[in-house]
């Protein structure tokens, strides 16, 4: 728990830059600026040049106080004070705990900001290491080998991950990485997360460490649901079955197979008959749908050209399940699919969520976990913006005579928030479900 508080705290800063152990000594000899130590594991020190975290920013007051992790800097600027990757100067109470670089003079023994730049880490990654869905699916056909990385935490990984990919949580690089990246510094090396910074922060460490093919898909998880199908794990599917969670399982093996025995809770669908099939499937199109037996990947496909987008396979043989002393059963298995749809653990329903976000009660504060990226393009008048890596950082901000409830775009990062609270006892609720915020404030939800 304590290397994930101190990756979540720091991992779209500069954990990016490598891991290695932080050089101790921030200050040169020669006059350089002060500089975070971790910093130091990609940057050189520079004359009149502060790099670190913004710990706080005062507007009236014209100041800034930047964590250089030994100790605190405080600058002032004046009203022409130049920025990059900033829309205004008064954008900086989005990015709290993000890091910066400041180029300063010095003035009767203070430090004056005349440039502030805001370090955004998958701007620092080039063009071509950024991949799109069909760019990702062109570098694994035209590359052997590609070893293909979950940069996400080990529960998501386990429910559903794109098929191929290997584990290596950002929030666990160090405990992980001897077990899966490879001896060979030229191996094509794909990362993904859910479109924040746990990929780039993953890409940037594998770099350091002297891999020469890696890229990003940058759409990560969430896209390559929009068309694609997943793989789930034989202990995910388990437990599923264990606590009756909201799911449809189904054995595409031909009857006599599935009379002969079955995973517990299967639907029988022999592949042959699938094509007759299609309203037999939930009206739901983001219904969990686990596919094993004959012909599974092709199965997948045409669900998903039914529309479906939470369809994923089980990697693993029926032999192979019951050999494990999993979940089997004998008999005619079910030929009619109930989906009965169960909101998971710590969710709002979209009708609570919209009651909340348009009445704006005084005792619930509305926590968006996007990046800040994300929310200056468009955020709800009354949500307060902390992002998903930024939150162990700053739980002083989540005030504790409010109900918080936690949303992002599509609930992948709002559960992770979820979770990441729980883990700390901090009670929380979340927003499963797609939402879009227009600049104004207006939003969209659906399932």
């Amino acid at each position: 728990m304590k290397q994930l508080i101190c990756m979540a705290a720091f991992s779209t800063l500069f954990l990016a830059a490598g891991g290695a152990t932080a050089q101790v000594g921030t200050i040169d000899i020669n006059g350089a600026g002060p500089m975070h130590p971790l910093c130091r594991n990609c940057h050189q020190l520079d004359t009149n040049m502060i790099r670190g975290s913004l710990e706080n920013f005062s507007m009236a007051s014209q100041t800034l106080q930047i964590d250089v992790g030994t100790h605190k800097e405080i600058l002032r600027f004046e009203d022409d004070v130049a920025i990059k990757n900033l829309k205004d100067i008064e954008d900086l109470k989005l990015y709290k705990g993000k890091g910066f670089r400041i180029n300063y003079v010095e003035k009767k023994g203070e430090k004056h900001a005349v440039l502030i730049t805001r370090f955004d880490i998958l701007q620092t990654i080039q063009t071509g290491d950024k991949l799109s869905r069909d760019e990702f699916k062109k570098f694994l056909a035209d590359n052997k080998n590609v070893l293909v990385l979950d940069s996400r935490p080990p529960e998501p990984y386990q429910e559903a991950h794109i098929p191929g990919a290997k584990l290596l949580p950002a929030p666990a690089f160090d405990k992980f990485q001897a077990q899966v990246l490879p001896q060979d510094k030229a191996t094509p090396i794909v990362v993904y997360c859910v479109g924040g910074c746990l990929s780039p922060t993953n890409f940037m460490r594998i770099k350091a460490q002297g891999y020469t093919n890696v890229k990003v898909y940058t759409g990560g998880f969430p896209d390559w649901m929009q068309a694609e199908y997943a793989v789930t794990t034989p202990g995910w599917l388990k437990t599923a079955i264990e606590k009756d969670f909201a799911f449809v399982l189904v054995d595409l093996r031909p009857a006599d197979a599935v009379k002969a025995g079955h995973i517990k809770s299967a639907v029988s669908v022999p592949f042959a008959t699938l094509d007759n099939a299609k309203n037999l499937f939930p009206a739901q199109k983001n219904a969990p749908i686990i596919l094993y037996g004959d012909n599974k990947e092709e199965a997948a496909r045409k669900l998903i050209a039914w529309g479906y987008r939470s369809v994923r396979l089980l990697p693993s043989a029926f032999d192979d399940w019951k050999q494990a002393g999993n979940p089997v059963v004998t008999g005619d298995a079910r030929t009619t699919i109930a989906y009965v749809p169960k909101p998971r653990p710590g969710t709002v329903t979209l009708e609570q969520f919209k009651d909340l976000a348009d009445k704006a009660p005084a005792d619930t504060l509305i926590v968006d976990v996007r990046s800040p990226s994300e929310a200056a393009a468009g955020r709800l008048k009354h949500a307060v913006n902390i992002p998903l890596d930024e939150l162990t950082h700053r739980l002083t901000e989540l005030p504790k005579d409010k109900k918080l409830v936690l949303h992002c775009e599509l609930g992948t990062r709002a559960e992770m928030a979820f979770n990441l609270l729980k883990n700390l006892n901090v009670d929380s609720r979340y927003l499963n479900a797609n939402l879009a915020i227009a600049k104004d404030g207006s939003y969209t939800l659906k399932e």
